[in-house]
């Protein structure tokens, strides 16, 4: 009995010893490496060592490089704070500001004043983002930026500002709101505004909710949603989208644009289009007016260096166009219904040809200048 009570103690002893170790070393601090600093010291301050850096500091905490003009490190919280000049390195990601504070139990990093976020793609190109103040959660990779955003993405050509931003790396989701703007780094591509910018990496898609706006030079077109495909570089357009460009205005249920090298190459219209433009031939006297229109079940309207080409209209097309204004008793005012509709543009815009074909009603005819 005595050999059993003895064994019992012993197993006793040995679970108390190792719940000790395991509460004593379960928040053990994190050991940092010192590169340098002009100065340094360590106080004992309510049961924590702390030490205080100051001078060129560079010192790795864990797997992360710091750099700042001061830092103070409290071991057994396992907290750092960082001020002035501040630079931190973990793997391609770096980030830069004035004042940091490091969180190593939650890892999570809070950064402020003149904030710059950058991570170097594998093949050499970067993403961007500054800011006023910034947030990363690293054990899940998200980061949330604050105040005058500012973004740019060299691999995919996109630039960005906003008021708040937010991005998940494992996810590959993110968003912009507050008067988000986003433009690719091309001359005169288009420009989008939205209440809301939804970013879904891993698909390549963009989501562009309410207020949404996509205008350069040539266009503007307005809608509630937006869709972008960037692997087919197509823009869909959702809920009462409309465009306007100098020679024409329309609106359809459902718009789509094909971009090129950032140029528009196409313009598809489904359901209940309806487009209003001007004739072009009468530039001295009332070029803008745009009282000529088709209506039809589709349209497509082909540009070429955002100048249109070619525009094409479907399906109970109906019609009125006027030439020659500014000699109104000569003028040719043509109504007429048909399936398909043809007009062809010259390099101005001017419409040098019409075709209307497969089931033509009411008067037709054209001349040619």
């Amino acid at each position: 009995m005595f050999k059993h009570i003895m064994l019992n103690k012993t197993g006793l002893f040995t679970y108390i010893i190792y719940i000790l170790f395991f509460l004593l070393y379960a928040n053990e601090p994190v050991t940092y490496r010192l590169i340098n600093a002009n100065q340094l010291n360590m106080n004992y301050v309510n049961e924590e060592y702390i030490t205080y850096l100051r001078g060129n500091v560079h010192f790795f905490y864990a797997d992360i490089e710091f750099f700042a003009d001061m830092a103070d490190i409290y071991e057994s919280q396992q907290f750092v704070i960082l001020t002035g000049n501040v630079l931190i390195i973990q793997d391609s990601l770096s980030i830069a500001s004035d004042d940091a504070q490091y969180f190593h139990q939650t890892e999570f990093l809070q950064v402020r004043g003149n904030v710059i976020m950058t991570e170097t793609h594998s093949e050499g190109t970067f993403r961007r983002a500054t800011s006023n103040s910034g947030m990363h959660y690293r054990d899940r990779g998200e980061f949330i930026l604050q105040g005058n955003v500012f973004a740019h993405d060299e691999r995919e050509s996109f630039f960005g500002t906003a008021g708040f931003a937010t991005f998940n790396q494992e996810t590959g989701y993110g968003y912009m709101i507050e008067r988000p703007v986003i433009w690719r780094t091309e001359p005169d591509s288009l420009a989008l505004y939205a209440e809301k910018i939804e970013f879904f990496e891993d698909t390549n898609r963009m989501v562009a909710s309410f207020d949404v706006i996509t205008q350069n030079s040539e266009i503007v077109v307005r809608s509630n949603f937006l869709i972008y495909y960037g692997n087919e570089d197509r823009m869909v357009y959702i809920g009462e989208p409309r465009f306007f460009t100098d020679s024409g205005d329309g609106n359809a249920d459902l718009i789509t644009v094909f971009l090129e090298n950032s140029d528009i190459r196409e313009i598809v219209m489904e359901g209940e289009c309806f487009i209003e433009f001007s004739s072009g031939n009468n530039h001295e006297t009332e070029s803008n007016v745009k009282d000529n229109w088709i209506e039809s079940d589709f349209m497509n309207l082909f540009y070429l260096e955002n100048k249109p080409q070619e525009f094409i209209a479907s399906g109970n097309v109906r019609s009125f166009f006027i030439q020659n204004r500014q000699q109104r008793s000569n003028s040719m005012d043509n109504n007429v219904t048909g399936e398909l509709l043809n007009i062809f543009f010259d390099d101005d815009s001017n419409v040098t040809e019409l075709r209307i074909n497969e089931r033509v009603r009411g008067k037709y005819r054209f001349i040619r200048n």
